[in-house]
């Protein structure tokens, strides 16, 4: 090699394409695909997954552990606007989820935010032609465009609102699996299921009591939730009129009954 040419790093063993959530199954399917089709561009033995900052799973150190292992892990943060603050969160979670591992000589390298990049324009122009050669819109909303479901104007029965933090900390910390657990103990009792409302949130504070979800008209704030605990939780203070002392984080500590 001459010293005009320019050594070329050796790729990756592993690439991280890092989104945010949503939640709609269709955010996460999009990520899946491009994640899929990067994939085959790569060298085999490169493994891709898929991770998300915030309201859907995998977290990116759950990634990262998925990644291993590889050596060497480039991270695509996939998102925007760009938020300085949120990048520099994500690189501390990475050097945390690193500062655990037996083996401290794992790389992880995050790419520049996807709205720098130098090819964006000429990608941005080319969607803009083929846009150009798709229908109007008049041609694909549909004779019923006008109108709206009858159960948007209808407020279902409830007494309480679970608010369950997604977040990006608490999303870390494993949120997604405890909205979940929530979902399907809601989904598996009736009484559960007339009485509570979920309802997924962005960051709540106090980041560092997370996974947190607060009961409302109550008022209590719930935290170090799991995906094992969170439904019995929940319960015991919704059909039982029970404050869990273990997983109290803030608000009253006694209930009056709802009759």
């Amino acid at each position: 090699m001459n010293s005009s040419e320019t050594s070329i790093p050796p790729g990756p063993d592993a690439v991280i394409v890092l989104g945010r959530g949503g939640t709609g199954a269709a955010s996460r399917q999009s990520l899946i695909e491009l994640a899929d089709a990067l994939r085959q561009t790569l060298e085999p033995a490169c493994k891709v997954v898929t991770s998300f900052v915030d309201k859907a799973a995998p977290s990116l150190p759950e990634a990262l552990q998925q990644c291993l292992p590889a050596r060497s892990i480039v991270v695509l943060p996939l998102f925007s606007p760009d938020e300085p603050a949120l990048l520099r969160w994500l690189h501390k979670l990475a050097m945390r989820w690193r500062s655990q591992l037996p083996d401290q000589g794992v790389q992880v390298r995050f790419a520049d935010h996807l709205l720098g990049a130098a090819a964006m324009p000429a990608l941005l122009l080319s969607q803009m032609a083929q846009a150009l050669q798709a229908p109007d819109i008049a041609e694909t909303a549909g004779d019923q465009w006008q109108h709206d479901p009858q159960a948007w104007s209808q407020v279902p029965d409830h007494q309480h609102h679970a608010l369950v933090c997604t977040g990006p900390r608490c999303t870390a910390l494993g949120a997604v699996a405890v909205w979940q657990s929530l979902g399907e103990a809601v989904q598996a009792s009736s009484e559960l299921r007339a009485r509570l409302r979920l309802l997924q949130t962005s960051c709540q504070y106090p980041c560092n009591h997370g996974p947190l979800a607060i009961v409302y008209p109550d008022g209590v704030w719930y935290g170090r939730l799991t995906a094992g605990n969170a439904a019995q939780v929940v319960e015991a203070h919704v059909l039982s009129r029970q404050v869990c002392a273990e997983h109290h984080v803030h608000g009253p500590v006694e209930l009056f009954s709802d009759s």
